[in-house]
């Protein structure tokens, strides 16, 4: 698996992405509410997705983590 300094790039750049997606839907909603409205709700779920997966992965490596260091006692 990856670093965590690389996985945080990522991450990083994911929340970068997501967020220009709710700002830029937001900055145009008045033109065009459809295509918007679809950025707005994709870039809250990825977001989303985002944080589920960090926290779920880092308490599975957590754990993994513990089994190992107990596993050698």
């Amino acid at each position: 698996m990856p670093s965590w300094k690389h996985r945080r790039r990522l991450i990083y750049l994911s929340f970068t992405l997501s967020a220009g997606m709710i700002i830029f839907g937001a900055a145009t909603f008045a033109s065009d509410s459809s295509v918007s409205r679809e950025l707005i709700i994709g870039g809250v779920a990825l977001i989303s997705i985002i944080l589920t997966a960090y926290t779920a992965f880092a308490t599975y490596e957590d754990v993994k983590t513990r089994k190992e260091d107990n596993e050698i006692l």
